[in-house]
């Protein structure tokens, strides 16, 4: 490039005649730069030290006409190039040293875009596959981006390995064609259990083996103990919560167990693992029941002391006292009342969306807090179940303070069980034998179901033993989409696979029994009512609540004082 138009710029100046020349300055030598551009696809804009600007439109060698005085700087910048270029420049600056400069590189490729997204809704490691080759590993829930990136107009096509056992995920904007950067590829997973009729635990708590039943072993309280555990229990940040409701206490593991019999790592309600009586105060429970966990917030169905106690942070440690009350007015008042502040035997508690929701089971009415109490005495915002909030009485159809032969669509009798998620709402109406479905969640108070299970239609509460039917049903969990029901009568789990669209919808499996027919509460069945069942990892007896934590489902076995954990197949 030093040939012809490359070279020497400006020369000396002319010596003006003045005597005989002495004291004429030197003469200032000017260079050019220049250099060559690459790969170009379109027009690029060159500019050298903010002055001169020079646009290309084909690939090949450039200079600009500015001179540049010789020992002075210079610098090339870019300052447009091809939308669906990038362009990057080597040896851009320097210093002018005594010829002109030509190793300026201006170099385009295509641009590329990234193609990523979210997976949500599971914990685990996830597989996802462009159709470029490349394999990603997401240790969900997680951001995540392919290596791989594609120019404009690239078609491509994501495809979803095997989700983690216990789960089913969707995968959404999952093929395409890159107009730019791609963020919305999303996996989006929910809990599903993959069960099998009768199928037997895997694991068992409070006892040593499947075959064993005594209430804490036949001994005392213990480190491996239950009596009588209630409830839905609760697993946060891999710790297991289980309200062993007989011994007023709540049984911690610090890890989901492994073997049969494990040691709980501390206990909330008591103060060590030796034999204690039911207590209130910020550290005391009585029959405590249902554990539901926010956020880090624990609350607890408080049965025998009339309340539901609220933890601000989930407790870890034995014996760490609670934050608030709700349905009391302090710590110390355990008297059941009958207003929009109080409580009696409350069995079921949710807390979704920061709303708190209560089976305030003896009272025969749901209370709901739109926000979760941070303090004592705290008002609820809706009742459901009764017409407003000082009536107390089961099935109230007529809102004359006794109870009628028969329920209705807003009537409810001794509920024990709530479950939400913040759009809809199931309650177990134990004592009229169904379970109630409201969607989209109440609003307004006594507010009518708009779906029953277990009866036929809402104005009837018989007990049955059958696909439709049920017996004192007292506990109620889902997924969002399956729905399992706790019936201490049928001595059984029920399970639909989806939200039914019509009043007494068959279930469609069962736990704890052969078929939908049986209640049988020991296996083989005996016939003598008098005789002491015999458990195994198959049978249930009055099974108390369940806890859905993919794949593992746990269900706290009531009259057989253990706890049990299944697994998704």
């Amino acid at each position: 490039m030093r040939s012809g138009w490359f070279g020497l710029v400006a020369v000396a100046a002319l010596l003006t005649s003045c005597g005989d020349g002495a004291g004429d300055s030197e003469p200032t030598l000017q260079f050019r730069v220049g250099g060559t551009v690459s790969g170009l696809d379109g027009s690029i804009t060159l500019q050298l030290n903010s002055g001169e600007r020079l646009t290309l439109s084909q690939s090949g060698p450039f200079l600009f006409e500015t001179p540049i005085d010789d020992g002075n700087p210079y610098r090339v910048a870019i300052t447009t190039a091809p939308a669906e270029q990038v362009c990057t420049l080597k040896a851009p600056s320097g210093r002018i040293a005594g010829t002109d400069v030509d190793s300026v590189q201006a170099t385009c490729v295509r641009r590329t875009y990234t193609l990523g997204g979210r997976v949500a809704g599971v914990t685990g490691s996830l597989q996802l596959s462009l159709d470029s080759g490349e394999t990603l590993s997401v240790d969900a829930p997680s951001a995540f981006t392919f290596q791989t990136q594609l120019p404009r107009g690239s078609p491509y096509t994501v495809t979803l390995g095997t989700p983690p056992r216990g789960f089913r995920c969707a995968l959404t904007g999952g093929s395409g064609t890159v107009a730019g950067p791609v963020t919305d590829i999303t996996v989006q997973c929910t809990p599903w259990f993959a069960l099998t009729t009768f199928q037997p635990a895997k694991l068992v708590l409070g006892q040593n083996d499947f075959t064993l039943r005594l209430p804490n072993q036949g001994d005392s309280t213990g480190y491996t103990t239950q009596f009588r555990p209630a409830g839905h229990p609760t697993l946060v940040e891999g710790r297991l919560y289980v309200s062993d409701s007989g011994n007023h206490r709540i049984v911690g593991f610090d890890v989901m167990p492994t073997a049969n019999g494990p040691s709980a790592s501390f206990f909330l309600g008591q103060i060590d693992f030796f034999p204690h009586s039911e207590s209130a105060g910020p550290r005391g429970l009585a029959r405590p029941a249902t554990i539901a966990v926010e956020a880090g917030r624990m609350v607890v169905a408080d049965r025998g002391n009339n309340r539901v106690v609220v933890h601000l942070s989930t407790p870890k440690d034995t014996f760490v006292p609670a934050n608030a009350i709700v349905g009391q007015p302090d710590f110390l008042n355990i008297s059941p009342r009958c207003d929009r502040r109080s409580l009696r035997t409350p069995s079921g508690v949710s807390l979704v969306q920061g709303k708190l929701v209560v089976a305030d089971t003896d009272n025969h009415r749901v209370l709901i807090w739109n926000t979760l109490p941070t303090s004592h005495n705290a008002a609820a915002d809706l009742v459901l179940g009764q017409p407003g909030f000082t009536s107390c009485v089961a099935n109230d159809a007529h809102q004359d303070g006794t109870s009628a032969e028969a329920p209705t669509a807003s009537t409810l009798s001794r509920p024990e069980g709530v479950w939400t998620d913040g759009t809809r709402l199931l309650v177990a109406d134990t004592g009229n034998h169904r379970v109630l479905l409201w969607n989209p969640f109440p609003t307004t108070n006594g507010q009518p179901a708009d779906l029953v299970l277990g009866q036929p239609g809402f104005t009837t509460a018989d007990a049955a033993t059958s696909a439709t039917g049920m017996n004192a049903p007292n506990n109620v969990n889902s997924t969002g989409q399956q729905i399992f029901v706790s019936e201490r009568g049928n001595n059984r789990i029920t399970l639909w696979n989806q939200f039914p669209t019509n009043n007494g919808a068959a279930a469609e499996l069962v736990l704890g029994q052969p078929d939908l027919t049986s209640r049988s509460r020991s296996d083989p069945p005996i016939e003598d009512p008098d005789q002491d069942p015999i458990p195994s990892a198959r049978s249930l007896y009055a099974p108390g609540g369940v806890l859905l934590a993919a794949p593992y489902l746990v269900v706290t076995d009531t009259e057989n004082h253990r706890t049990l954990i299944f697994e998704s197949q």
